[in-house]
């Protein structure tokens, strides 16, 4: 049963970890996607 517990718990911890990385690439993709905004802006101007 102590084993069963520890991999619960250990497989919520893993979840809120995967869920910060998620919100981590949604930034940074939309950082990426602005800045080749702005890359495909100069190039038309």
């Amino acid at each position: 049963m102590k084993d069963v517990e520890t991999l619960s718990k250990e497989l919520s911890t893993m979840k809120r970890e995967l869920e910060d990385v998620k919100e981590i690439l949604k930034g940074l993709i939309r950082v990426i996607m602005s800045k080749e905004g702005e890359l495909d802006e100069d190039e038309y101007n």
